[in-house]
Order: C-alpha cells, then structure tokens, then sequence
C-alpha cells in the first residue's frame, strides 16, 4: 500500500482490553492539501479511542475505515458553513446597511463560523464512525 492510496492508516499507542487507541498517520492527501491543519491541528496527533476484537499490540500500524457519510458531513461543515454565513450575513446586513458595512459583517459572519465548527466538533465530532478494519 502507498501513502497515496486514499486509505486511512493509523498507529497503535495503546491497547486496554478491546479499547484501542489509535494515532492518525496522515497520508499523501493531507500533505498535498492547502487546508492542512484545519481537519486536525498540524501540531497535535489526530488520536482515537475504539473498539476492535482485533487482537492488537502498541506499535501494530493498523488500517482504519471511516464512514463516507461522515466524510461528507465534515467537508460540508469545513468548507460550505462559512461561505453560507458570509453569503447570509451580507444579505441580510444589505438590506439595511450600505454595501461596505454590509461586506464587513458578511465577512465577520463567516469568521463566526470558525468558532462554531469548533463547538459542532465537540458535539458532534465523537459521533464520527471510525472502525479498524484490520491489521497492516
């Protein structure tokens, strides 16, 4: 398998029982992507906890499957919720105000949306249905 193959692949660093803790590799995709860091800090591992029956050890470079649905719902949230809010906040501001002040609050809209993609990814971020799939 290459690193460009599309296929999520992660690292164990811990085993207790059948919970697994897995740490994100971040394939080619990620490296070529100019959003990098904006799915998970560039700084921080992206790391999680799961359930598998799959005899594991830490160190095991495991295969890992995450829902399309999912991946939808992220790039849908990342990408279209700020270019909904600064298309609504210009609108609606228009309405009443000139068109400078109505750019502004449009794009103020849209840098809202950065603070509630953080609260949606705490609500919702664990929800994210990821499996092993299997050991590499």
């Amino acid at each position: 398998m290459t690193e460009d193959s599309g296929e999520d692949r992660g690292l164990v660093s811990a085993v207790n029982g059948n919970q697994i803790t897995v740490e994100l590799i971040r394939g080619g995709g990620c490296k070529s992507c100019t959003m990098q860091g904006l799915c998970f800090r560039k700084s921080t591992p992206a790391i999680f906890t799961l359930k598998s029956d799959i005899s594991l050890q830490v160190g095991d470079s495991v295969q890992l499957e995450i829902s399309a649905g999912g991946r939808t719902l992220a790039s849908l949230l990342i990408f279209g919720l700020p270019l909904l809010l600064l298309f609504t906040g210009f609108l609606l501001a228009s309405q009443w105000l000139v068109e400078p002040a109505a750019v502004a609050i449009g794009f103020a809209s849209m840098a809202s949306s950065m603070f509630l993609l953080r609260w949606l990814d705490k609500k919702i971020g664990g929800k994210l249905d990821i499996r092993i799939a299997g050991k590499l």
